[in-house]
């Protein structure tokens, strides 16, 4: 598999919303004490800090993903995490607070921002940095672990085109 080294992080979300992104993703992270991939995304849903939020079991899916597809729900319940954090005053005054009104494209930028934190995608021995290693590592899709390599500036498959909405 051919790959290219981009100079720059590819990303179409502006610098200061990405840093607000990664403190909250690393306030979460600390949070909830999780140190090594994969993040426990459903624990997270399922066990609010503090009641910060409402977790409504009806809003999390338990629906397995199947074949390339089966990280696909825990990419979606990141996003879900996002959303009940918009919606929660008490989060944002425990400082959780979400750049809102978010575009599709933020919220799913948190989403791999959150299962796949930058500091632990860089400590990966180099061969573990393509996006098959990535994806079982963090257990996420493929598709998602490409557009996460590609917005940290690092190799990805020459022959995949990013949408420009990633």
């Amino acid at each position: 598999m051919d790959s290219t080294l981009n100079a720059e992080p590819t990303s179409a979300i502006p610098p200061e919303t990405r840093a607000r992104i990664n403190r909250l993703v690393n306030t979460l992270l600390e949070r909830y004490s999780v140190t090594e991939p994969p993040v426990p995304i459903e624990r997270m849903l399922k066990q609010p800090l503090d009641g910060l939020w409402d977790a409504h079991p009806s809003q999390i899916s338990f629906i397995m993903g199947h074949g390339l597809y089966r990280y696909a729900p825990r990419l979606a319940e990141a996003r879900l995490l996002y959303r009940l954090l918009s919606d929660s005053v008490p989060a944002r005054q425990a400082e959780l607070d979400t750049p809102w009104p978010a575009s599709r494209r933020t919220i799913k930028y948190f989403a791999r921002c959150l299962l796949m934190p930058e500091e632990w995608i860089r400590a990966l021995p180099p061969p573990d940095r393509t996006p098959d290693a990535v994806s079982e590592i963090f257990q996420v899709t493929s598709y998602d672990a490409v557009i996460r390599l590609a917005e940290l500036g690092l190799p990805v498959p020459a022959d995949v085109v990013i949408p420009p909405d990633e």
